[in-house]
C-alpha cells in the first residue's frame, strides 16, 4: 500500500510542477503588460531552469525521473499498474487527448524553453541586471 501512496504523491507533485511550468510560461507573457511580472527573481530562474532540464530529457529521449520513480514503486505494488512511456503523454491522453501523438507535447515544450531563454535573456529579472551592471562598470 506504501508503493501505491508514494507513487500517488509523485504523481501530484509530477502535476503541480507540469502546472509551474505552464504558469511560468503564461507570467512571462504577461510581463509585456504587467512588467512587475519580469522581476520574479527566483520564479523565473527556477521556471528556466525547469524547462531546460525537462527539454533536455525530451532531445535525449529519456524519460523524466518522477516518470521513473513512479513507475517502479507501482510495479512494487502491482505489476499490472505500470504503463510504457512518458507521464505526460500517458495522463494526457487518458484525461484529454486520446492517442495524441507525442510531438503535440514535445514541440510546445521546446518552444516554451526557447521562449523562456530568449525572455530571460531579452528582459532579465533586476537582480541579474543589477549583477551585470556591477561587473560591467569594473571592466
Amino acid at each position: 500500500m506504501i508503493y501505491k501512496f508514494t507513487a500517488d504523491v509523485i504523481v501530484l507533485f509530477h502535476f503541480l510542477w507540469i502546472i509551474f511550468m505552464i504558469i511560468g510560461f503564461i507570467t512571462t507573457l504577461c510581463g509585456f503588460i504587467w512588467k512587475k511580472n519580469f522581476e520574479f527573481f527566483i520564479f523565473r530562474t527556477l521556471h528556466l531552469f525547469g524547462i531546460l532540464y525537462v527539454s533536455f530529457l525530451i532531445i535525449l529521449g529519456k524519460y523524466c525521473p518522477l516518470t521513473v520513480m513512479e513507475n517502479a514503486l507501482r510495479s512494487q505494488y502491482d505489476p499490472n499498474m505500470v504503463y510504457p512511456g512518458s507521464f505526460i503523454i500517458h495522463y494526457v491522453e487518458l484525461l484529454v487527448y486520446p492517442n495524441v501523438p507525442s510531438a503535440y507535447i514535445i514541440i510546445p515544450t521546446i518552444f516554451i524553453s526557447v521562449f523562456s531563454i530568449v525572455m530571460y535573456i531579452v528582459k532579465p529579472p533586476l537582480k541579474i541586471k543589477k549583477i551585470f551592471n556591477i561587473y560591467g562598470r569594473r571592466s
